[in-house]
């Protein structure tokens, strides 16, 4: 049996319009939303925890002051 009859190769399939790597016009909003999405999940994986851990160490570092503060010698 001769694969050549069964699978026709990539450059057959393609239109002559678009390239032959498969991106064509749709694949440049795509490509813009993936970077949208990957920009969101890095912003809430890795910001998110930031912005609450320096203000959970800001906060404690003011509560201990002000205990200090007002604590009587």
């Amino acid at each position: 049996m001769d694969r050549k009859d069964d699978y026709k190769c990539s450059v057959d399939r393609h239109k002559s319009d678009e390239p032959a790597n498969g991106r064509g016009k749709g694949s440049k909003r795509i490509a813009t939303v993936t970077k949208a999405i990957r920009a969101v999940t890095a912003i809430v994986v890795f910001g998110v925890p930031l912005v609450i851990g320096t203000a959970t160490l800001l906060g404690y570092g003011v509560y201990e002051a002000y205990k200090r503060m007002t604590s009587r010698p």
